[in-house]
Parts: C-alpha cells; structure tokens; sequence
C-alpha cells in the first residue's frame, strides 16, 4: 500500500468524487473515518472541516469515527488541493 501513497491519486479520487456530485448538483460531501486513521490529516488538509465524532462497533470493539464535510463544493478550487 505504501508503494501508491504520497501520488496524488487519493486526492484525484476525492477531486473526482467531489466534482461528480457537483455535476448532480449535490453540493456538499461527508465522509467519515476512523479517528485513529492517519487519513484523518489527508481529509483536513484537503479543507474537510471535522463536524462530529460517534462511536461504532465493529465486531467485538467499539471504535469511534469523525465526520469530515465539505458544506459547499462549489467553492472548493480542487487544482489547490495538495
């Protein structure tokens, strides 16, 4: 995995997401992730604003997950994000 990380293709993919739902004139995104995943500092420096954290079983652990949301994709300019 760490052989793909640090090319730019996580962005492209959010980017692409992102502009598809613009397309369908869906105009905010939320994703939520694990608060111990190191993603959670990808989401940020894209401009995800943390709007909320819950908790989450999975199997036998009770984990908890951050909800990272862009509230107006219109504004967001995806040729700056790093």
């Amino acid at each position: 995995m760490q052989g793909y990380q640090r090319q730019g293709l996580g962005r492209r993919l959010v980017a692409a997401v992102a502009q598809e739902l613009v397309r369908r004139d869906l105009c905010s995104m939320l994703v939520w992730v694990l608060v111990d995943n190191p993603a959670c500092g990808f989401y940020e420096a894209l401009g995800g604003r943390r709007l909320r954290s819950r908790p989450i079983t999975i199997g036998p652990a009770t984990l908890e997950e951050v909800a990272y949301g862009w509230p107006d994709l219109r504004a967001v300019r995806f040729a700056d994000w790093p």
